[in-house]
């Protein structure tokens, strides 16, 4: 008789095959061995077979196909999904050799809670990806925009149940032009949904530092802010939220001119336009999920 495991990693993978092969090293070493990885892939076929052949041994590894989209292949994995506590760590992302025994752990202290996030750090412990929150502390409608970050979530199987899936007009890979923000929605649909969520600093998750100083980071800005500025339309925060936002953005301009750091005021520029570009175009046909 098959038994459900403690975890199920649910993982959507396109165009990388080392990266994705360190992921999997490092659930390979995990101290706590009761979970499962659901990979799942949307490369051309055969793409990943040498790596998914490389770990099936040493791993519970499911492996399925999808369609792309950030989104839709977490939907696709949740639909496969077994364990007690669901997470959703990105290709690109790697565990340390304790982090699912301390998951187990911090769900016992934390028995009142649905839902737990922690934050990213490159290997050096510098915070990546995004700010974090400073100390621990309960997640709201609020402080939940620096703290929704999907490499970190750790939900339980009742948070699953109430919220359901991803919604697919956000995130990456996906065809809408609301590239980001999937995971933030997700957070949010459980706060309102009267699920508990807990911010606790001590839980990271590794993942590198984002390149900044070329064309590609402006393309990433723009495609982020748009899923962003989708975000707060969908969740009904005002119009005065955006200009506040903005405002901050753009508020440090006159010093990066005396500093001439002029790839910083494209980033905020292009982040301000952006931003204010999907909150617009999100609109009434855009139901909640």
């Amino acid at each position: 008789m098959t038994t459900h495991p403690s975890f199920s990693l649910i993982t959507s993978t396109l165009g990388r095959q080392d990266i994705l092969g360190r992921l999997l090293a490092s659930l390979e070493k995990q101290s706590f061995r009761d979970f499962e990885i659901i990979v799942v892939d949307q490369n051309p076929e055969g793409y990943l077979d040498d790596v998914i052949a490389r770990y099936t041994g040493s791993l519970r590894l499911t492996h399925l196909r999808s369609p792309k989209g950030l989104s839709v292949g977490r939907n696709a994995g949740l639909k496969v999904a077994t364990g007690d506590i669901i997470a959703f760590p990105d290709d690109d992302c790697w565990y340390g050799p304790e982090t699912l025994a301390e998951v187990t752990e911090l769900f016992r202290n934390y028995s009142g809670y649905d839902m737990l996030v922690g934050r990213t750090t490159d290997a050096e412990g510098r915070n990546s990806i995004v700010p974090s929150l400073p100390r621990d502390c309960d997640i709201d409608r609020i402080n939940v925009i620096d703290a929704a970050n999907s490499n970190t979530i750790f939900m339980r199987r009742v948070a699953e149940a109430g919220t359901g899936l991803f919604d697919e007009r956000l995130g990456t890979g996906g065809t809408s032009i609301f590239q980001s923000a999937e995971d933030r929605d997700y957070i949010a649909r459980a706060l309102e949904g009267g699920f508990r969520v807990r911010f606790v600093r001590d839980l990271v998750i590794f993942h590198e530092q984002i390149v900044t100083d070329d064309a590609r980071h402006l393309a990433r800005v723009r495609k982020y802010s748009l899923g962003d500025g989708a975000y707060y339309r969908k969740h009904g925060y005002g119009i005065g939220r955006i200009f506040l936002m903005i405002a901050k953005a753009l508020g440090g301009i006159p010093f990066r001119l005396l500093r001439r750091q002029s790839p910083e005021l494209k980033a905020k520029f292009t982040y301000s336009i952006f931003l204010l570009s999907g909150y617009l175009r999100w609109n009434d046909r855009n139901l909640k999920v």
